[in-house]
């Protein structure tokens, strides 16, 4: 618990030992254990975390003598007897004292004793019951009907504290100044830019960033994991730890126990109240990558104090596709499919940077990129079916086509796809691609789903036409054969004449 708290339970127990644990007046008449008559009160609770009341120490009451005693609870008689310095057993009447009576008024002893209490729990495991427990699902948990004693009370949010109640304070209220820590999980979107999602190509790296905010009084067992979807590969050795913006090494990388990626352990008493921790780190996504909006999730969380779990922080990766179907019309003019015909893709950052031609896998999602245009990966269509790019980022993108079938016309211009996102949210991510000749002034939209970009070939071999230069280039021959006849001609009666 928060020192506040401590605090507040060291003023409660110090008045309970300076009244209670002196040896009184006992008679013998009269004499029991108290049932039903306390109640403990922890008020400003955290909602969905569980507190725990475990009951140390009995009291004894005589009506007749107006006085009482504690004695050791059974579950708790070895803790007792081991704590001498700080209680004492008598082992004639076993009454429990303060082995010191400077204690009662000590609040460090009395904080040490809860540790050592708290402790004792957790060694315990599931051999130690509690006496009660309740979840928390309003700011206030109350235990009553409670046999008046010395109770331990557990919080699964930090450590522990001990409180009193007797016949003179049989209703104890303990206000919970612990905060639940907090993360909060993002990646970057654009240089300096973060949010919930981002979009890259297959090869790209992706940069996150966790960020804990410590706000409970007694940061312990700090340990943040982190989880990366299959298409998302942690790049050891990028974790970069800041605390209140220095940097930060009072950590270690852990092996993860469960299906984590990483985990980070905080080493003890190096964390504070009001502390902000940034943790960032890097991956790549790979070729294992979902495309398209169901996008690939990287999430985080944080375990601390005794059991406690802090909200899950998530972000999303995407990548993206679009289709080609390559077409040729027939006879009947209906489209069909038009198979061997193949593609490069290429990108470029302005009309003066060399392009970039991407290399694909046998499934035609991207591997990386090459400035070689002849170790570029080639898109090959065939007759059933549309040709599917996948594993891109936002941008814009060139198909230029290599090789043509015999008996169809080579494109004279290469394709123009473009593709635009809105992702930097964690749910609702969308995109579209748009298309065009080179040469020509308008994109064409895709459908809304399957994102086709539509390429038509013609058949046959491309000649001039039947006007313009094509008729003068027949009217010349035309008339030179015209010429040349006549010559003939004249000749041939000339020679007949001599």
């Amino acid at each position: 618990m928060k020192k506040a708290m401590k605090k507040l339970m060291a003023a409660l127990l110090a008045l309970a030992m300076v009244c209670a644990m002196a040896i009184p007046a006992w008679a013998d008449g009269g004499a029991g254990a108290t049932t039903g008559e306390g109640k403990i009160t922890i008020d400003n609770a955290v909602i969905g975390h569980t507190y725990k009341i475990y009951r140390i120490l009995n009291l004894q009451y005589n009506d007749t003598a107006k006085s009482f005693r504690y004695e050791k609870n059974d579950k708790w008689g070895a803790f007792v007897e081991e704590q001498t310095a700080y209680l004492s057993v008598d082992s004639t009447t076993g009454v429990v004292t303060w082995a010191n009576s400077d204690n009662a008024d000590n609040g460090t002893a009395i904080k040490a004793l809860a540790v050592a209490a708290g402790q004792y729990v957790k060694d315990q495991g599931t051999a130690l019951t509690a006496d009660d427990f309740k979840e928390a699902t309003s700011s206030t948990v109350t235990f009553d009907n409670l046999p008046l004693g010395w109770y331990l009370v557990v919080s699964d949010l930090t450590t522990d504290a001990i409180c009193s109640i007797d016949t003179t304070a049989k209703q104890v209220t303990i206000r919970e100044k612990n905060g639940v820590p907090t993360v909060t999980k993002e990646v970057e979107y654009a240089s300096g830019s973060w949010g919930e999602g981002n979009d890259g190509n297959v090869g790209d790296t992706v940069n996150f960033q966790t960020t804990i905010y410590v706000t409970d009084g007694n940061p312990t067992n700090y340990v943040l994991h982190d989880k990366m979807s299959n298409g998302l590969a942690f790049q050891t050795g990028t974790i970069s730890v800041k605390k209140n913006g220095d940097p930060f090494t009072d950590y270690t990388i852990e092996t993860p126990i469960d299906d984590c990626t990483f985990e980070i352990k905080f080493n003890e008493n190096s964390l504070h109240t009001n502390d902000k921790v940034v943790v960032t780190y890097s991956a790549t996504i790979n070729s294992n990558a979902v495309v398209g909006t169901a996008g690939n999730e990287n999430e985080t969380w944080l375990k601390y104090g005794n059991n406690g779990e802090t909200t899950h922080g998530r972000t999303k990766t995407y990548t993206w596709k679009f289709n080609i179907l390559k077409f040729f019309t027939d006879s009947n003019d209906e489209k069909q499919y038009l198979a061997d015909v193949e593609f490069v893709l290429y990108r470029k950052n302005n009309t003066t940077d060399p392009a970039e031609y991407a290399k694909f896998d046998s499934n035609n999602k991207l591997t990386g990129w090459t400035k070689n245009e002849s170790e570029a990966g080639k898109l090959r269509t065939n007759a059933t079916s549309n040709v599917c790019v996948e594993g891109l980022d936002e941008g814009t993108y060139f198909l230029k086509e290599t090789a043509t079938p015999v008996g169809f016309n080579s494109l004279t211009s290469d394709v123009e796809v473009q593709i635009d996102s809105s992702c930097n949210t964690l749910n609702g991510a969308t995109y579209t691609v748009q298309y065009k000749m080179v040469n020509d002034e308008d994109f064409a939209d895709t459908d809304e789903k399957e994102k086709v970009v539509p390429i038509e070939n013609k058949r046959g071999t491309t000649l001039p036409g039947t006007g313009g230069i094509g008729t003068t280039i027949f009217y010349v021959v035309g008339g030179g054969l015209m010429v040349a006849a006549a010559i003939l001609l004249i000749t041939k009666k000339r020679m007949e004449n001599r």
